[in-house]
């Protein structure tokens, strides 16, 4: 019988590898070499550079039968707008290419200098090439520097230029791969020297220097081979020389504990005992063990006692449970010179000495030390998986299963029925395998108005009726569609009214109940498939307009003879402005009814829902003999969004989008729709962008996340945290003051009751937009600046020709499923992906005077005028003449 082991070598031998062993640059041209493994026979080996539709073979050479290397002209590389890559043939065939050790060891994320264009390269299948930072100018001109004394958290520099005048800080950047930090400078005045003091936004590794002059960055020329390093009080730090290019190789401060004991006191608290050698101790210094939440942001201290050649400290069990977020811990040293030191582990925890099963918040929750990948120590927090289901459905009775409930302490487990609106509610207590009979419930008295959600949940309640859990049940047979359901039953209450509930299901399978009423005094068409293909019905959501749908509204009624209504909830914020408009409909009046019967087109920014009294399905008041128009509410191209063919089963005639590459790659290749029902025209609401007077605030404008669902979830989620944390950031409160902007924040709409409590402790420079208080097109032109993650209101602020950052702390959990195109194609601007790279970059565009970045926008926007409107009215009165036209040969052949 053969071994894994054996197997494992086995496979090793005989799988092919093409490795990346490293890259360097020539006087004309940026070289990869390549190592060849397994590669037996191969008869001719080529490479191609791809760089958006363009294809340019490059030439390879064959080193030895294990080696190639590869050459790209610097004339290619100077045509890289944001990202190009290099595909390299074996025998006709593409091969993997993956990093060699030698590869990472090498850093091969440093930057390249190419003709004053910064170039980062990556392995991922083929060779990447990314154009970073094009929004900056890098001059190749080098500035000569020499350092002149290194210290504590200091580096004093000489260089051969003059130093910024008394008072004023010469600005020092660092590059590293995708991100860089601003250094300031301070000038001596006695011997003209440069001195760097704050190191702290220096993360760990490879950090390319540059300095500022007039606007340029020119790259920091070091000619000293080898340099001592220095401390910070996070980092030990080290100036480096590679071609002579200036570079600081920054490491964690990391202390080598001889043991780590923790134990479980059983009295609501930890015990953590370190055992350090003597050189390892400051004599005069005192400890302290500090607890730091990576996600949150949230960190907690204990003092250390010294006892017995040991350092101890107790923690509260319950500091564990502020956040669900995993933790790490480290080392604090406090004295002349403090530090912050990880630890570096390595046989000291025990693998019996690391893992707990404690009660918390009358659940069992599973606690484990562990070393981290960076030898750090770290803790996870594992609470109980709530198993449940519904397994069936029944008319309108539910078949399910709910399961570990022993994990949770004096506790019962109900099924609730809440409406989304109101969060009224009603719950059953279930089991094992039970039966619920949604009919013998009171639906119509649950209804907050008439058409509304409700939502199904499973909670776990304590005996003082406290919710300790409370989550989405899913169906196993869900196949999801926006316009069918499982199962539909309609209820009359004494006053005549129709009441229609539908069971449905959310795009993630979980179980919601769709409603809508039928007043007894609407008077429904004898014969309501006949529609009326001059009667148009245009919305967004439900309870907004000042999107696409408003935007062409007034368009048609201002430029055609078509019979266009516009429909929006009553209560709404966006009611008032436009309710005495012509052809404004309340939602669910009886003139919105009338309208719905007739009309023959339906245009909405979202699903069709929205707009229509009741539930948009096959069969119901006939819907099917529509033309459904998606209008949009933004462009395509970066998260996988829910409106593709195969989640309807009568699907959008027209699909409107911006760019080319909008409708082939996203809409026709990922989405399935066809040529001709996807029709390039551009947004309605980009008719209106017109920028007049030049703005001074900043925009901060954040999306929603899909996995939040429940008030818990988002007070406890790495976006509510991150967003909290920034607007009360120290260095940007600072810039705020110093410039004299006002920062506004405009939250997701799900997301603003939750920031709207907290607004009276923001800072006077932080400003809170209440929803619907102004339109979202006014914020963007009133705006010099949009700070945003991954909304597409950026294309149209890059419309208007004004810089836009992304803060992209979560973009691999954002993009779990999937980004439609590559990140550096849609997200036109700086990007950060953590808070302190963020304030970086706005404090940039701040002394840049809000200067837009180098950006070409139109591969994702055709259309840079105001016809917008024009555009998508000609496209759909040309569906409804083709339709029109074939009726009549129907009828021709018929006669």
């Amino acid at each position: 019988m053969i071994g894994s082991r054996t197997l494992k070598r086995m496979r090793n031998y005989l799988v092919k590898k093409a490795q990346v062993e490293r890259h360097y640059l020539t006087d004309e041209h940026l070289v990869f070499e390549i190592s060849l493994t397994n590669f037996l026979f191969f008869k001719e080996i080529h490479a191609e550079f791809w760089n958006d539709e363009e294809i340019v073979e490059v030439a390879t050479e064959l080193m030895d039968n294990d080696n190639i290397r590869i050459y790209i002209p610097f004339v290619l590389l100077e045509t890289i707008e944001t990202g190009a890559k290099v595909k390299v043939f074996i025998n006709n065939k593409a091969a993997w290419l993956t990093e060699h050790p030698s590869y990472k060891a090498g850093d091969f994320n440093e930057s390249l200098l190419v003709n004053e264009r910064y170039l980062t390269t990556r392995v991922k299948r083929n060779l990447q090439i990314s154009h970073r930072f094009s929004e900056f100018r890098f001059s190749g001109q080098e500035v000569y520097s020499e350092i002149e004394k290194l210290g504590y958290d200091c580096l004093e520099l000489d260089l051969d230029i003059p130093v910024a005048v008394a008072g004023n800080a010469t600005e020092i950047y660092g590059f590293k791969n995708r991100q860089f930090v601003i250094l300031h400078g301070e000038p001596d005045e006695t011997s003209g020297r440069l001195i760097v003091r704050d190191f702290s936004k220096l993360s760990i590794g490879i950090w390319r220097l540059f300095v500022l002059l007039d606007g340029t960055l020119h790259p920091l020329r070091l000619d000293l081979s080898e340099a001592e390093g220095f401390s910070s009080l996070r980092h030990q730090i080290r100036p480096i020389r590679r071609a002579n290019s200036f570079y600081l190789g920054v490491r964690p401060n990391a202390v080598r504990p001889d043991g780590v004991k923790i134990e479980n006191l059983n009295d609501g608290s930890f015990h953590l005992a370190l055992s350090l050698s003597p050189d390892a101790q400051a004599a005069e210094a005192e400890y302290a063990l500090l607890m730091d939440d990576p996600k949150s942001g949230r960190t907690r201290t204990y003092p250390l006692i010294k006892r017995d050649g040991s350092l101890h400290t107790n923690i509260p069990l319950e500091d564990f449970f502020t956040t669900p977020f995993a933790k790490r811990f480290f080392l604090i040293q406090q004295s002349e010179e403090p530090k912050v030191s990880q630890f570096r582990l390595g046989g000291q925890l025990r693998q019996t000495d690391v893992r707990f099963k404690v009660i918390a918040d009358s659940q069992y929750v599973k606690l484990r030390f562990y070393k981290r990948k960076d030898k750090s120590l770290g803790l996870k927090l594992s609470r109980p998986k709530l198993r449940k289901a519904i397994s069936d459905i029944d008319g309108f009775r539910l078949e399910g299963v709910i399961g570990s409930t022993d994990e949770f302490i004096d506790s019962t487990a109900y099924l609730l029925l809440e409406d989304r609106l109101s969060l009224e509610s009603r719950s059953v207590p279930i089991t094992g395998n039970f039966t619920v009979g949604l009919a013998d419930w009171d639906l119509i008295a649950l209804k907050s108005r008439e058409k509304t959600i409700f939502d199904l949940f499973v909670v776990i309640e304590t005996a003082d009726g406290r919710v300790i859990r409370k989550e989405k049940i899913k169906y196993r047979k869900a196949v999801y569609k926006k316009d069918n359901y499982y199962s539909y039953k309609v209820l009359q209450d004494d006053e005549g009214n129709d009441h229609h509930f539908m069971i449905t299901t959310t795009p993630f399978d979980n179980l919601k109940i769709e409603t809508f009423t039928i007043p007894a005094d609407i008077r429904i068409p004898e014969d309501i498939n006949v529609k009326d293909p001059n009667v148009w019905l245009v919305g967004e959501r439900s309870n907004t307009a000042q999107d696409n749908g408003i935007v062409l509204f007034q368009w048609l009624l201002e430029n055609t003879n078509v019979e266009a209504y516009y429909v929006i909830e009553e209560d709404s914020l966006d009611y008032e402005p436009i309710q005495e408009m012509k052809n404004v409909l309340v939602f669910g009046s009886p003139e919105h009814f009338d309208v719905a019967f007739r009309a023959g087109v339906l245009l909405c920014t979202h699903d069709i829902e929205n707009i229509l009294p009741y539930k948009p399905a096959r069969g119901s008041f006939g819907y099917e003999n529509t033309k459904r128009i998606f209008l949009q509410h933004g462009v395509l191209g970066r998260k996988n969004v829910e409106y593709h063919k195969r989640n309807y089963e009568l699907p959008f005639h027209q699909f409107v989008v911006s760019s080319e590459p909008e409708k082939e790659t996203v809409v026709m290749e990922e989405m399935g729709y066809s040529d001709a029902e996807v029709i390039v025209t551009g947004l309605a609401r980009f008719d209106r962008l017109v920028q007049k007077e030049p703005p001074r605030d900043i925009l901060l404008m954040p999306t929603w996340r899909d996995w939040i669902n429940t008030d818990e979830q988002f007070l406890a989620s790495e976006y509510y945290l991150a967003y909290t944390n920034l607007i009360q950031n120290k260095k940007l409160l600072g810039l705020l003051d110093q410039y004299e902007i006002n920062l506004y924040f405009y939250p997701h709409y799900r997301a603003q009751n939750y920031f709207q409590h907290s607004q009276r402790d923001m800072h006077e420079r932080i400003k809170f937009i209440q929803l619907g208080s102004v339109t979202v097109q006014q914020l963007l032109i009133r705006h010099a600046l949009l700070v945003t993650d991954y909304s597409s209101v950026s294309f149209d602020f890059t419309l208007l020709e004004k810089p836009v950052v992304y803060y992209h702390f979560d973009v691999d959990r954002f993009f779990r499923r999937g980004i439609l195109r590559p990140i550096d194609e849609t997200f036109i601007g700086g990007i950060a992906g953590h808070e302190e790279e963020l304030v970086s970059i706005i404090e940039d565009r701040i002394v840049q005077d809000f200067a837009n970045f180098d950006v070409d926008i139109t591969g994702i926007i055709k259309y840079q005028d105001q016809n917008n409107c024009r555009r998508i009215y000609e496209h759909v009165a040309g569906l409804l003449d083709s339709v029109e036209a074939e009726v009549v040969v129907e009828g021709d052949e018929v006669k």
